[in-house]
């Protein structure tokens, strides 16, 4: 091709044809440009297909991390060891523990529900796309800025969430810590030998006793963390299927 192009040129040059030489060369840089136009513009659209291609991946990545929050979430708020379980306890306890506790109410505290309420569950919500997105710069590239917003916000809100749940199970725990040499030694003496525990631990029947006001500060605080907990629960729930349909929706478009 460039052989056939330079012998049109040494042609008009040795024809002393000096026009038609500068409009057959204007031609050829005109075609020229339009090559290179074509080939930028092929190159541009190579390049957004394969950003497409990516894009789509880690959408369906991160909207795979979102039905594992889900599912972490709803984990959280519906088995024995559940926020909601302990919530629903914690309300009987705390009626039991302001009327004055009865000899009848200790097998109902002790041998079916009480361990569960002992138990902190972390939230352990997953990260790991969100932070390949932002780690690879992805993130601002991945679709429009309203979805980049909406998963900022997302894992803002995760963050945040599990902050308040770590920072109440501090909390929980340092009511639970002086529990120890009061509830929790009466429990275990109670399932070897209720009527010894009972005769050691007069205090049980005695709500002014510290050990009594004590583990009823405990479970009123267990209850309010389990309270606050089950509504996050349920606003990450909310929250991760509302970006889901975004998602969705940008992978349509």
């Amino acid at each position: 091709m460039f052989k056939f192009f330079r012998k049109i040129r040494l042609d008009l040059m040795s024809q002393n044809k000096t026009s038609k030489y500068f409009k057959y060369a204007i031609g050829e840089i005109i075609l020229v440009v339009i090559g290179i136009l074509i080939a930028l513009a092929i190159s541009n659209w190579n390049s957004q297909r394969l950003n497409k291609n990516r894009n789509t991946l880690l959408l369906t990545k991160l909207s795979k991390e979102l039905d594992l929050n889900i599912d972490r979430a709803y984990l959280l708020d519906s088995t024995n060891i559940s926020f909601k379980s302990r919530l629903k306890f914690t309300d009987s306890l705390v009626k039991i523990l302001d009327r004055g506790i009865e000899l009848n109410d200790l097998d109902y505290m002790i041998v079916s529900h009480i361990m569960p309420i002992f138990f902190v569950n972390t939230f352990n919500l997953n990260t790991s796309v969100f932070e390949e997105l932002k780690n690879t710069g992805s993130l601002y590239s991945i679709g429009s800025d309203s979805l980049v917003t909406e998963i900022q916000r997302y894992y803002q809100l995760c963050d945040r969430e599990s902050f308040y749940n770590l920072n109440y199970s501090e909390n929980v725990t340092k009511f639970q810590d002086k529990c120890y040499k009061g509830w929790f030694d009466f429990n275990y003496m109670y399932l070897k030998n209720p009527e010894n525990a009972l005769k050691q631990h007069q205090w049980v029947f005695n709500s002014r006793s510290q050990n009594y006001i004590e583990f009823r500060q405990f479970v009123n605080y267990t209850r309010t963390h389990s309270y606050l907990m089950v509504s996050k629960l349920k606003g990450i729930i909310r929250a991760s299927e509302e970006l889901k349909k975004m998602i969705a929706q940008e992978q349509k478009s």
